[in-house]
């Protein structure tokens, strides 16, 4: 009976010394007696292991990279990897987490060119971004027993209308979430302008200013919505002169998910079949005005319902549909325009206004 109970007494006494850790410690570590999963410093002394065999993994997503190093090895060699950077010193913030069954600690960062110190290279199929984590060795008390290591890592993508608006800084673009109908899901999408029908030339807030009267916009829609049962759908486009969009000067650009106008003015290129939509505008400005703001309605649509690429004769927006705005843009005749002078409109500027006026009046009649 004494024998039984000493050894209950032993076990609970080892239990406290151990600690309990909630949840279980991963197969490299043990649960100090403070109850937190720490390295295991007998596995890592008996297993030979050198920091050439430290791991890590980069995590490529669309807008952004994940750099991850392993945890308890790094700190058994005497490093730091939760004070790690990236090439840019100020970019820190290392998050634990757990990959493939052991500890890490990962930075993310955009991919843009320039954040963080990232670098870019491009040809005419990729896109890749680069960076650099930077891993401190561990002070204790003044006393560093490793020198600092550098990680490169990279993230290539294949240029498409999405990726190529990280190869520039400020690209002319607005994103918003779209009703899902309670589909679980990221539901970010974006709407930008670009400067070539290739979709792959993203327009700078630098250029969407003082653009010649009849040169082409083209703008590109796409979302992030993964579910394949739902392709992006814009119901409507129209364009004022005016931020708010609510005055009564307007030109309505697509209606019903179609056209408005036959002829080279508007072009819908891809709409209601995937998860982009194309379309692109001959450029004009209304006659008293500086900008031109674009405005479009767009929805996730069921493609199962066999509408989503048809022309419907709804002059209205779906209620499910969300607004998207780009803007301002202005717009100058360069036959009157010189250096020291932005006065009068010329008669390619009155012919950019009269055609606005019909395609207004046409779809008000239709």
């Amino acid at each position: 009976m004494f024998s039984l109970l000493g050894s209950m007494v032993l076990l609970a006494m080892l239990w406290t010394a151990e600690g309990t850790c909630i949840p279980d410690c991963l197969a490299d570590e043990v649960c100090n007696n403070s109850s937190v999963c720490e390295a295991n410093k007998t596995y890592y002394a008996s297993s030979g292991l050198t920091l050439y065999n430290t791991s890590s993994t980069v995590t490529c997503k669309g807008s952004n990279m994940t750099m991850s190093v392993g945890k308890n090895l790094l700190e058994f060699l005497n490093y730091n990897p939760s004070a790690s950077t990236l090439s840019q010193y100020n970019c820190t913030g290392a998050q634990l987490d757990i990959l493939g069954g052991q500890r890490v600690y990962s930075l993310i960062v955009q991919t843009t060119n320039g954040i963080c110190g990232n670098t870019m290279t491009t040809n005419s199929t990729h896109v890749t971004f680069a960076n650099i984590i930077n891993i401190p060795g561990k002070n204790t008390n003044g006393i560093v027993a490793a020198g600092n290591i550098s990680i490169q890592f990279s993230c290539s993508y294949n240029i498409t209308m999405q990726t190529s608006l990280y190869t520039v800084i400020k690209p002319v673009m607005t994103t918003q979430n779209l009703n899902s109908g309670g589909i679980a899901g990221d539901t970010g999408t974006t709407l930008a302008a670009y400067t070539s029908p290739t979709y792959t030339q993203p327009m700078q807030q630098t250029q969407q200013q003082d653009l010649p009267i009849g040169s082409t916009l083209y703008f590109g829609m796409s979302t992030q919505f993964f579910d394949p049962a739902f392709v992006l759908r814009v119901d409507q486009c129209f364009a004022t002169p005016t931020v708010d969009g609510t005055g009564s000067i307007k030109v309505t650009l697509i209606q019903g998910g179609c056209s408005t106008s036959n002829g080279p003015y508007i072009q819908v290129v891809e709409n209601g079949v995937s998860k982009e939509v194309r379309f692109s505008i001959t450029s004009f400005a209304f006659q008293g005005f500086d900008s031109v703001y674009i405005f479009c309605d767009a929805r996730l649509c069921n493609n199962a319902s066999g509408s989503c690429s048809k022309c419907s004769s709804s002059r209205d927006a779906s209620l499910d549909s969300t607004q998207f705005t780009l803007g301002p843009f202005t717009f100058l005749d360069n036959t009157e325009y010189s250096s020291s002078s932005r006065t009068g409109f010329s008669v390619t500027l009155l012919f950019g206004s009269l055609l606005c006026l019909w395609i207004h009046l046409k779809t008000e009649i239709i």
